[in-house]
Parts: structure tokens; C-alpha cells; sequence
């Protein structure tokens, strides 16, 4: 930056025949005066500096400093400058003509000012990329995640044909084949519906809620793990209250239920029972993912919402994941100002819990109002 934007044109002036005690009293004053007679010529400037080095020729020395720097110079020039003449102040000039004052400290205050801003401005675009990254990585945890059911069910049916085929009926490998064309569909929908959300989200997972049917949502999960589900013979039950309605975001509510209908089929023992409900409490709906599987240990709980917890045990059928599920699921009801926990159960088997904002039709009615009158 030039120093003309640093130059001080409110100075003390002093005649250089006004004599050195009265110039003196002065300089103890103040940091610095300019030196200009009755015609307005400029001599020079004087600091305390020169002061405390030439009392005796105060003005002698004044008289002889007839140097003026560049308005147009930049900050680290006149820095400079100040360093090879040591003085802490320096005239400006423009055209040859003597036009204000610039002072050391300023030009450093800068200096700092601009240092700090630069430094903070490196912090938030670091912070903003690596938010950015932990996103993506977000991104792919989920899509990793909630592929790897449906394509454990394909290699699965494709395992089986490729295995027994010879000695399978042909009504057999038909259902098998139709379920693996089914599956697949069902596979390339998910993926298509988890890129586009990607897409859509690519430097931070937005919120957008909107007017959603939990048991449409849960139907529609159900549908895309349900051969999962049948392949350990597993019963998959969902019902939930028709006149109540939560005001979320649909896409990640399909995560949630997603990742914890999964979970209770990965550990879940062959021929058993899953149960997913909902019901308004209060101010929230309350959804239920309950099954008779082989449970939690009362130690393990507390920590699977955790992100520094990634140990990830094995399902009934040796099931492999990457413990991520949960803190998906944690994060995103909390994105919603909700709550998440596993609940103990007396019988065998683990129930897992989330709550979601309830649609409140005269309460959005009521928000809509409201931004309609602070737009007018």
C-alpha cells in the first residue's frame, strides 16, 4: 500500500526563529514538529530524537533537512527509509512541495492490522476447507454404508446361482434372478438418489426441511432392505400414527431409518422380528427401530454415538461395517434439535429411539406470516 494514505496533515508548526527554548518545550510535547517560517517555506522536521542528540544545534540541523519522500512510495520502502535515517518520522512531499507527516508507529500498526487480517482471513478459509473435506468424506461414508447391504444381497443371489445353478430347478433360479434384477434396480435408485443428494451438497451437508410422512419414508426404506432382510428370513414390521406429520429433512431421515433398520438386520438372528413405529410426544414424533436380536453390551452404549469409536462388531451372519452408522444417525437428529439413544430392553434384543420435529400446521402458518411481514 502507498504511504499516502498514512500521511498526517494535522501537525504542530514552529517558526525556526522562534528560538530553541521555545522549540524545545514544544518537542517535549509532541513526537515530532514541522519547521516553516512566516512564507510557509518548509526547513524541516524536528523529533525528540533530535533533541536529545543535538540540543545545542536544534535548528542548525533543522535547517539542513530539506529531504522529502514520495507520497506514491509503499509502506515497506518508507519503513525502510525510517531504518537508514533512523528517525521514527519522515516528510511527505508531492510535486517537491511538503504536504504532511508520516509516523513509524502507524506504518507498523498497519503492518500488524494487516498481518492479523491476513492470518485470520488463512484461518477461516482453512477452517471452510477442511469443513469442506470432513463433508465429502461425510458424503462417501454414507454412500459407502448404505450400498453395502444391497450389494451383500447381489453377490449373495449371484453366489447361489453361480454355486448350485447346474442342479437348481428353473423356478428357482428364475425367483433368484428376479430378486437379483430387483435388488439391482433397487440399488441403482439408492445410488442415484444418494448422488444427486451429494451433488447437491457439495461443500456442507444443507438442512432443508420440508412436510414429511414418516410412514411413506419408512415404506420406502423398508422396500430397499427388504431382501436383505428375507435372505436371513427376518420379519420386518411398520406401523405408524396416519394424522401425524414432522417437518424434516427428507433425505436425511431416509439415513437415519436406513442405517438403523440395517443395524437391527445385521444383528439379528435368522428367523427373527423387527418392529419400527412412531408417535407424537410433545413437541417431536418419537420413531422406534426395535428388534429381537442378540443385543448390546451395557459397556458398548454410551460410546457408538461417539466418532472416536469405530470399532464395529460383527452381525449374526458375520456382517462387517465401519461404525460409522451411528454417528451418521446421531448427527443428523441432532441437526434436526432432536435426540437419539438406545433404550434398554428386558427381553432380548435392542431398541434404538430418535425423536423429529412434529408439522405443526398453525405454527408454519404462523412462521409464514411472520416472514411475509419482515419482508414489507
Amino acid at each position: 500500500m502507498k504511504i499516502a494514505h498514512f500521511i498526517r496533515r494535522d501537525f504542530l508548526t514552529v517558526n525556526p526563529y522562534s528560538g530553541i527554548n521555545a522549540i524545545k518545550n514544544k518537542l517535549l510535547e509532541h513526537l515530532a514538529i514541522v519547521v516553516q517560517d512566516d512564507d510557509g517555506i518548509f526547513h524541516g522536521v524536528l523529533t525528540t530524537n533530535d533533541l536529545a542528540h543535538n540540543p545545542k544545534t536544534l535548528i542548525i540541523d533543522c535547517l539542513t533537512i530539506k529531504e522529502l519522500i514520495d507520497g506514491e512510495d509503499c509502506v515497506e520502502e518508507t519503513l525502510f527509509k525510517m531504518d537508514t535515517a533512523k528517525t521514527d518520522v519522515l516528510p511527505v512531499g508531492k510535486n517537491g512541495k511538503f504536504v504532511g507527516l508520516v509516523f513509524k508507529n502507524e506504518l507498523y500498526k498497519y503492518i500488524s492490522d494487516y498481518n492479523l487480517e491476513l492470518e485470520n482471513t488463512i484461518k477461516e478459509r482453512t477452517s471452510a476447507l477442511e469443513e469442506a473435506i470432513a463433508t465429502k468424506d461425510l458424503m462417501f461414508s454414507i454412500i459407502a454404508h448404505d450400498l453395502k447391504s444391497p450389494f451383500n444381497v447381489i453377490l449373495g443371489f449371484t453366489g447361489l446361482l453361480k454355486d448350485k445353478l447346474k442342479s437348481m430347478d428353473f423356478k428357482k433360479s428364475e425367483k433368484l434372478i428376479s430378486g437379483m434384477n430387483t435388488q439391482a434396480r433397487n440399488t441403482y435408485n439408492l445410488l442415484e438418489d444418494l448422488l444427486t443428494w451429494a451433488r447437491d451438497n457439495r461443500n456442507t451437508i444443507a438442512y432443508n426441511p420440508i412436510f414429511c410422512n414418516i410412514s411413506t419414508i419408512c415404506d420406502a426404506v423398508v422396500s430397499q432392505v427388504k431382501d436383505t432382510a428375507q435372505m436371513k428370513d427376518i420379519t420386518i414390521n411398520s406401523f405408524h400414527s396416519l394424522e401425524v406429520y414432522s417437518f424434516a429433512d427428507k433425505n436425511m431421515v431416509e439415513v437415519i431409518l436406513r442405517n438403523l433398520i440395517v443395524n437391527a438386520i445385521k444383528f439379528t438372528e435368522n428367523h427373527g422380528k423387527i418392529e419400527i413405529y412412531s408417535m407424537p410426544v410433545g413437541e417431536f414424533i418419537e420413531v422406534t427401530v426395535s428388534d429381537n436380536g442378540i443385543g448390546i453390551e451395557e459397556e458398548v452404549k454410551s460410546k457408538l454415538f461417539n466418532s472416536d469409536y469405530n470399532e464395529s462388531k460383527q452381525g449374526t451372519a458375520n456382517e462387517k461395517g465401519s461404525g460409522l452408522g451411528l454417528v451418521i444417525c446421531k448427527r443428523f437428529v441432532e441437526t434436526h434439535q432432536g435426540k437419539i439413544w438406545i433404550e434398554n430392553k428386558a427381553e432380548k434384543g435392542t431398541t434404538l429411539k430418535f425423536t423429529l420435529p412434529i408439522y405443526k400446521e398453525e405454527l408454519h402458518k404462523q412462521a409464514e406470516i411472520e416472514v411475509v411481514k419482515s419482508i414489507q
